[in-house]
């Protein structure tokens, strides 16, 4: 038939301009076109001939199904049946979703989620309250990876230099036989900790004992790995239990968000820091950072350091603890003369405050180590850790979680010296980018130029899937067979949701047909790999158990004991000793991930460009981040341009040099930041990215270029104004309470003393309106200001829910975001380290609610069981509800914005929308409506059941986001539940209580618990 068909084709469009459609047509059918290309009828030069009036009309029939045709060939797709709806599956029913277990990988470490399916559509992504990694929370990322499913840019086709091959094809090339033993054969992958790429990757180095491969990480220099070797002797990986922990000092450390299992310590943080009554008490939390995090902002006590000072400051505490007083616990002489010189390095009565206090906690102490920090920072932490006694009480040791090649692996460096050698003429890239998010020194593209013969796996055909010479289309992980490790070693299942909605292949898969496997499946590898671990007895039952739990219990990595060794103590303390101080007109450039687009990978998701950074509030944009009197030295404000220049960098010297590579150069906004270090630059990565991207096209700049291999900092860098701006599209810019009641906090010495600090702001209040007399369920909020960290897992789970557009960098800076939560973030005390307290607010659902009196057609009213409702059908757009609300919580869709951003909104990302939520038109009122669609779903069982409403039963998509567990819904009547007690507790407060609104969200104050021995 394809045959055929070519055949028609080129007669109807005569010789070559024929070839050249065909060709074009079915590049554009496979790969997927932009929406200008796939909204003009014809590619450009199809339509040259008016003289055949007819083939317009001819073609506008026949186009798909011959472009199908031509696309498939000769292969011959298997027989499909395709039969009518009239007798469903018994496990669907329509209109009701069905929960199924799977998990999410990210730098390798695997979290446990539940996914929504409706009708075999995946709809919203849930934390598995049975997985240790996430324990029924999720984060941002991992919400948010439900629109990457639907991206409509994905990659569609397989093709090699551009042009469409088969799967045939594919294969046969990458199980050609080698000669060479693989000599010439280089895999280059993300860190990961699937048992089953493990063992794929295991039998292709006995296949190819000459072959290396590479572990590639934009964010991991493998500093914590050779932390752990200093000082135990072998690599090492903490594990961190935050529910014994009574002090904690994070060294550059942001556990609470952004990095392995930060849901779970969020968890365990917050069960140790919210202060209970009638006996309040609360854990206490030091953070040194140069950059302020989610972190940073609960700590009791901030400190502002450059990342390179860091180092400095944790031997200045060990040498506190060590030498200061008596220590807990002996070490070996030399240790103790190595730490001499640090003793009153840093202030000491700081320091010999914290150090006293991590003493006294003793088990209960805990030094936590940030990723980012050299090796000797991390052997320190270890050192301190022991000598307060936290091994096996808030810290315990397991053998490395991710896959390791040993010695046939290399790091990207030395692959990049055997490219540009001609020392590689395979090279298999699995989910990598290394084009973008290799360092700038190593400038991999033009390295990638010496491969004869590249392949590339990916869900885009991104900036490195553009350079190699063949390129796969990868399936997303709710379509893919899989499997990984959580931080903590538990063995996870990832179990999709739906076939492959364009043709992707799984890592697994590619890696089956390099051994030969010509037509694998994912499906089937993963069954054998997990009938090897678990056993053939009784393997199905074993194997459904965990597909519906979506972990094996009982996995995580066994604990082990270790030794501090003393050389390698004294080597760090060596290294931190030489390190040299920062030249005078010099800048230090830090390099983070972003708390939204991660590395870049996620840069083409709309919820998450426009979802506010939670401590910047920018969105749709990178900046370079500094300090007030860094700025003040530079002479510049927020929105300036600045360049920021850094010299050549010899990686091999350690040392800025004046030999090549070049000097190079990033223009990039300022934002000026409360509480950074001085002399410091923060660059978000992930931004900048290349074509294949229309989201992120031309969002932000690219600052690898600056990065240097092994590096997650270095000085040296120069800025310079240019004189230009660029405005940043933010969510707040005002950032003073102004004396004003709105986010209260005290101290919990001052809390104990005076718990009623807060009753000014509840109570009665004299109105002129008629009480209200409510019955039956009653609905309301309760939260704790305490343990927010401001993360912002709550804003797009609320987003997922409830079917809320995406509006674009343009519209943001209107002030038109259409978010029903924002967090408001506010800082008290000094700019240069102030307090941050962080507020969730949403619709208050007033009792006697100011929208309501004013609306002139009684959109907005009050439901029985106490829901503020919007009837989207009788609003007129007059606003005078959101003029009327003093919190601010209203949104006004301006415009309709499917139709005005349909590349955000709009195409297959639709298929992403809540069926059980209205999608609103253009001209209403919008706002939160504490998700009343999962109220009435529990009103309608309860019902079915003849049986009230059961505490607990209803959970709002925010609530049931959050990690810390900071917001609590429910119905006043069952008051047994934590939402009813939180609000009989002192501390409670209604925000603008004075105004007689009475909400149905109550807060509780912030509490903070700073060490009185520190000035």
């Amino acid at each position: 038939m394809g045959n055929d068909v070519r055949a028609l084709w080129e007669k109807i469009l005569a010789g070559k301009t024929g070839r050249d459609y065909w060709r074009s047509l079915a590049e554009l059918v496979a790969e997927g076109a932009p929406p200008e290309d796939r909204q003009r009828e014809f590619p450009e030069g199809a339509d040259e001939r008016p003289d055949e009036p007819s083939r317009r009309s001819f073609l506008k029939l026949l186009g798909a199904s011959m472009a199908l045709a031509g696309v498939t060939g000769c292969v011959k797709d298997p027989v499909e049946k395709i039969l009518p709806y009239t007798i469903r599956p018994p496990e669907v029913t329509p209109g009701l979703s069905r929960y199924y277990a799977t998990s999410m990988t990210l730098d390798g470490l695997a979290t446990g989620l539940l996914v929504a399916s409706r009708e075999g559509r995946p709809l919203k992504i849930e934390g598995n309250p049975e997985h240790p990694a996430s324990l029924g929370a999720a984060g941002v990322l991992e919400q948010a990876s439900i629109l990457g499913l639907y991206d409509p840019h994905r990659a569609r086709a397989i093709t090699r230099l551009g042009a469409l091959q088969s799967w045939d094809a594919l294969a046969t090339e990458l199980a050609r036989p080698r000669a060479d033993r693989g000599a010439g054969l280089r895999i280059l992958i993300e860190p990961t900790a699937s048992p089953l790429l493990g063992s794929l990757l295991g039998r292709l180095l006995s296949a190819y004992p000459a072959a290396r491969i590479t572990v590639h990480s934009a964010i991991d220099t493998g500093a914590a790995a050779q932390g752990s070797t200093l000082a135990f002797g072998r690599p090492l990986v903490p594990q961190l239990d935050l529910r014994n922990a009574s002090v904690i000092v994070s060294l550059d450390s942001d556990f609470l968000d952004g990095q392995g299992m930060h849901l779970r310590h969020s968890r365990h943080f917050a069960e140790r820091r919210r202060p209970g009554w009638p006996e309040p008490s609360m854990n206490r939390l030091y953070v040194v950072e140069s950059l302020p995090s989610c972190t940073g902002t609960v700590a009791d006590h901030k400190l502002r350091r450059r990342s390179s000072e860091i180092g400095t400051f944790a031997a200045a505490l060990a040498a506190e603890i060590l030498l200061g007083g008596k220590p807990p616990k002996a070490v070996s002489p030399e240790i103790v003369t190595a730490l001499r010189p640090f003793l009153g390095r840093e202030e000491r009565a700081l320091v010999g405050a914290i150090a006293r206090d991590l003493v006294r906690a003793g088990p209960g102490g805990l030094v936590v180590v940030g990723e980012r920090q050299p090796a000797p920072v991390h052997a320190l932490g270890a050192l301190v850790n022991a000598v307060l006694g936290a091994s096996g009480s808030t810290v315990s040791m397991t053998e490395p979680i991710l896959w390791n090649p040993g010695t046939a692996g290399q790091d990207l460096t030395a692959l990049v010296a055997d490219m540009r050698a001609g020392a590689v003429d395979t090279l298999v890239i699995l989910g990598s980018n290394p084009v973008y998010t290799a360092p700038g020194d190593l400038d991999f593209a033009a390295a990638l130029g010496h491969v004869r013969q590249s392949f590339s796996l990916g869900l885009h055909r991104d900036e490195t899937g553009a350079r190699t010479t063949w390129f796969v289309p990868e399936a997303h992980y709710l379509e893919a067979w899989g499997d990984g490790r959580a931080g903590d070693g538990t063995t996870s299942v990832v179990q999709p949701l739906i076939r492959p909605l364009f043709g992707g292949r799984a890592a697994s898969e590619i890696l089956a047909a390099m051994l030969g496997d010509t037509y694998p499946s994912a499906h089937a590898l993963v069954r054998d790999q997990w009938r090897t671990m678990l056993g053939e007895a009784d393997f199905e039952a074993q194997w459904e158990a965990t597909l519906r739990r979506g972990s094996l219990p009982g996995s995580e990595a066994p604990r082990v004991q270790a030794e501090i060794t003393p050389p390698g103590i004294v080597a760090a303390l060596a290294t931190l000793a030489a390190v040299p101080a920062l030249a005078p007109g010099r800048y230090e450039l830090g390099f983070y991930t972003d708390p939204k687009v991660h590395d870049g990978r996620f840069a083409n998701n709309p919820w998450l460009q426009e979802l506010p950074d939670p401590t910047t509030k920018i969105t749709w944009d990178n900046a370079a981040l500094m300090s007030v009197r860094t700025a003040s030295e530079l002479g510049v404000a927020n929105d300036d341009l600045v360049e920021i220049t850094l010299p050549g960098f010899d990686p091999t010297m350690q040392v800025i040099t004046t030999s090549p590579p070049p000097a190079t150069t990033v223009v990039l906004p300022v934002f000026v930041m409360a509480g950074h270090a001085d002399r410091a630059i923060s660059l978000r990565l992930g931004y900048g990215r290349g074509a294949g991207l229309p989201v992120a096209e031309g969002v932000g700049q690219n600052v690898q270029p600056l990065r240097r291999q092994g590096r997650s900092f270095l000085d040296g860098a120069s800025l310079r104004p240019t004189g230009e701006k660029h405005v940043l599209a933010q969510t707040q810019k005002h950032w003073e309470l102004h004396d004003r009641p709105i986010a209260l906090s005290t101290t919990l010495e001052a809390y104990r003393d005076n718990p009623g600090f807060t009753r000014g702001q509840k109570g009665p209040v004299l109105s002129i309106l008629p009480p209200v007399d409510f019955k039956g369920e009653q609905w309301a909020m309760s939260i704790d200001m305490s343990i927010c960290t401001g993360c912002s897992a709550c804003v797009v789970a609320c987003q997922a829910e409830n079917n809320i557009p995406v509006v674009g960098r343009e519209g943001v800076l209107r002030s038109r975001e259409m978010h029903w939560l924002r967090i408001d973030t506010y800082h008290t005390g000094e700019v240069d380290a102030p307090e941050v307290l962080h507020q969730p607010m949403l619709c208050q659902h007033c009792e006697k609610a100011p929208c309501e009196y004013v609306c002139p057609v009684n959109a907005t009213v009050h439901s029985p069981d106490g829901l503020n409702e919007m009837v989207y059908n009788r609003c007129i757009g007059t606003r005078f509800c959101s003029n009327n609300c003093p919190y601010k919580v209203r949104r006004f869709n301006w415009f309709d914005w499917i139709e005005e951003k349909p590349g955000y909104n709009a195409d297959i990302r639709t298929l992403q929308k809540n069926p059980d939520v209205t999608v609103r038109e253009r001209g209403v009122m919008e706002k939160c409506t504490f998700c009343v669609q999962r109220i009435r779903r529990a009103e309608i069982d309860a019902s079915i059941e003849r049986r009230a409403i059961r505490p607990g039963e209803v959970t709002t998509a925010c609530e049931a986001a959050c990690p810390t567990r900071a917001i609590r819904f429910g119905s006043l009547v069952h008051k047994e539940t934590d939402m009813v007690r939180w609000r009989d507790e002192p501390r409670s407060f209604s925000v603008l209580h004075e105004l007689g609104t009475i909400p149905r969200i109550r807060y509780l104050a912030m509490i903070k618990n700073p060490n009185p021995e520190v000035g």
